[in-house]
């Protein structure tokens, strides 16, 4: 038997020894995120550095890598230990950002249950984490429950000059940043996140092409990655990271360490180091 095989038995195995429910998959003290942020160098040539937030991605999929099942749609990937392991992790971080692509599909409600409250307050002032949406576009469904949230805990970010509708800063506070092709300058977002408003541990949570220029860019630590014992198919459902033309394959192709697995009901859940 190869080796490899009988290791990732093993390791599930004793994954389900050590932890017979899913309440338990990455205890808290397991997690032990860095709070001091991380260095990277600023454009110039002077080799300027700043801080920016430890960045983690959370993202489901299929066993053939498709993180949507219908018109965009989660539909049948996310399980009940999926959905309490996103909550734990929200609530290990001081913000969670999607794209808006994202929120105009996805229910997204970035906050922490009662029941995890008391765990979340011995590392963060507040009790909730920030729920932070980023767009080029500036479109967003006005109907959606993540407005409804006290306004200190909704931000947005749009491009310098992006135009958005008046009830959206009535609703969240709005900063604008330069844009490069079109995008979003990632480096003077996140600089700002660590420096302005203090967002240590940051939780990217998709879609596809957020994930993808944070990742191109170097701007990765880590990835929690549920795999939902599922196929879909089908060229018009989204992978969990997109990208144009070959995406990154046309250079050395980032090589993730296996830092952890479990799993519950033939649903694996890896966590991965960049």
């Amino acid at each position: 038997m190869d080796w490899k095989i009988e290791f990732s038995r093993n390791l599930i195995q004793d994954s389900k020894n050590l932890f017979s429910s899913h309440d338990c998959i990455y205890s808290f003290e397991e997690l032990a995120l860095p709070v001091t942020g991380v260095n990277f160098e600023l454009d110039g040539s002077d080799h300027r550095t700043a801080k920016r937030p430890y960045i983690a991605f959370n993202m489901v999929s299929s066993v053939d890598g498709k993180a949507t099942t219908h018109e965009g749609k989660l539909t049948g990937l996310g399980s009940r230990p999926d959905r309490w392991l996103m909550k734990r992790l929200r609530s290990q971080f001081d913000a969670v950002l999607v794209g808006g692509e994202t929120l105009r599909r996805d229910v997204f409600v970035p906050t922490v249950p009662p029941e995890l409250l008391a765990e979340r307050q011995k590392n963060f002032e507040k009790p909730q984490p920030l729920g932070i949406v980023i767009s080029n576009s500036g479109g967003f469904p006005q109907e959606h429950r993540f407005w409804e949230a006290e306004r200190d805990y909704r931000v947005v970010l749009i491009g310098e000059k992006t135009v958005i509708e008046p009830w959206v800063e009535s609703r969240s506070q709005i900063f604008r940043f330069p844009t490069q092709n079109q995008q979003i300058d990632l480096k003077q977002v996140l600089t700002w996140l660590f420096e302005k408003l203090g967002v240590k541990r940051l939780l990217v949570e998709g879609g596809a092409a957020l994930n993808y220029a944070f990742i191109s860019q170097g701007f990765a630590d880590e990835m929690f990655l549920s795999l939902s014992p599922h196929i879909v198919g089908g060229a018009e459902n989204m992978t969990v990271v997109g990208g144009t033309g070959y995406g990154l394959g046309g250079g050395d192709l980032p090589k993730l360490k296996l830092r952890s697995i479990y799993e519950a009901d033939s649903e694996l859940f890896l966590r991965y180091q960049f």
